[in-house]
């Protein structure tokens, strides 16, 4: 890989990426395996809780995803979202091989949750309903008006039933990633 070190290191652990050309090669290969648009501060996020890559390095390597045309940028609810193009693609499947196989799987691990985690925003809500026995609290996700996942639990009494669509609601991405990856891994 060119440019070996040519990136800042602080916080980066083992397996992460230290140039700059390979910052951008992680990015687009992240891009076009989750197949969605991924916001600066989800990039910011996956890989600084993964310690793959220096805070520092994330924003100039998004920026330059979009001058150079691997990626476009939309603005939504106050942040930026990347989409990879074609020739991102390209050179994610042509590079991928240059970041090491530990930092890809560290990376996607942590993407599909938090990619996982934005999609929720707004899409959630709950529902209790009153039965002979007790209650039952109806969680719900959504996405583009499909429902993705409902669950339907039983609450001795409506304290319960509350306590439970409420905590789902401050976290529902908890409980929906907890399924998808206990479904998946």
């Amino acid at each position: 890989m060119t440019n070996e070190h040519d990136a800042f290191t602080q916080d980066v652990g083992i397996g992460g990426i230290r140039s700059r050309f390979g910052v951008r090669i992680l990015l687009c290969y992240i891009l076009k395996n989750v197949k969605a648009a991924v916001s600066r501060s989800a990039f910011i996020k996956i890989l600084t809780d993964t310690e793959l890559v220096n805070f520092f390095e994330i924003n100039p390597a998004l920026d330059a995803l979009k001058e150079n045309g691997l990626a476009t940028l939309t603005e939504r609810d106050g942040d930026d979202y990347f989409e990879i193009t074609p020739d991102g693609i390209s050179v994610a499947d042509k590079l991928e091989t240059d970041i090491p196989l530990i930092a890809r799987e560290k990376a996607l691990a942590v993407a599909f949750t938090v990619v996982a985690r934005e999609r929720l925003k707004g899409n959630v809500d709950y529902k209790i309903e009153k039965t002979a026995g007790g209650y039952y609290v109806t969680l719900t996700v959504q996405d583009n008006g499909e429902i993705m996942m409902q669950t339907k639990l039983f609450a001795a009494d409506y304290l319960q039933a509350q306590l439970v669509g409420e905590n789902f609601m401050k976290d529902p991405d908890k409980l929906y990633s907890g399924i998808i990856n206990a479904l998946t891994c």
